[in-house]
């Protein structure tokens, strides 16, 4: 299980820059949009991520990369914001898992596709997992349902880990992202089980 000597984690500091971190932000922001731009004499970039621009990013130092990288998220979620909510979550929480999955030093999958069926659980599995959840939650305070609820889920996380990760001691970073992983994707799996049209006679019974 996670090791208790975790370290301080401020909510409210997530998705803040400074404004120095914003000025740095911006500067490679302008040069990468620089060497988009054809120049008299030299061949047409392939397109707007060319090597030139990935060179730049390489070489944003380490201790401003969280700030280069909030800014484009930005810019991306701002985009994403015009498409489907449903499919602009799918999408996010898909490539998160991913992210997470090859932090642990997990092969990368055949495909999205692939990762996303695989190990997926039917609709079907699901309701007596919500029965089950719902006959151990009479016995809880109505209050306190959705921590208890969030508890069993990253307990799932946990379990999972456990199987192919230590978690705690020097790999935490490793067993805490397999958490992760496992927690993400489920969303991504649900968002992609329940995207088709609903079934005949209405949308399937919801518990709770």
């Amino acid at each position: 299980m996670p090791s208790p000597q975790s370290p301080p984690f401020d909510p409210g500091n997530v998705g803040r820059i400074t404004a120095d971190e914003q000025v740095d932000a911006l500067r490679t922001l302008i040069a990468v949009f620089a060497t988009s731009v054809v120049r008299p004499g030299r061949p047409r970039p392939r397109n707007a991520v060319t090597a030139e621009i990935i060179d730049i990013l390489d070489q944003v130092p380490a201790d401003q990369a969280e700030a280069v990288a909030q800014l484009f998220t930005m810019m991306t979620l701002r985009l994403r914001r015009r498409a489907r909510p449903r499919h602009t979550a799918f999408r996010l929480a898909l490539e998160t898992a991913l992210l997470a999955r090859g932090y642990t030093g997990a092969p990368p999958p055949p495909n999205e596709g692939a990762y996303v069926l695989a190990d997926r659980p039917g609709l079907a599995a699901i309701d007596p997992a919500c029965s089950d959840l719902l006959g151990r939650m009479a016995a809880v305070p109505q209050a306190e349902h959705r921590a208890w609820l969030t508890a069993q889920v990253i307990a799932c996380g946990l379990i999972d880990a456990e199987q192919r990760h230590t978690l705690g001691g020097a790999d935490r970073d490793l067993g805490d992202l397999a958490v992760a992983e496992f927690l993400v994707r489920a969303a991504a799996q649900y968002l992609a089980s329940t995207a088709g049209p609903a079934p005949q006679g209405g949308p399937p019974p919801r518990k709770g």
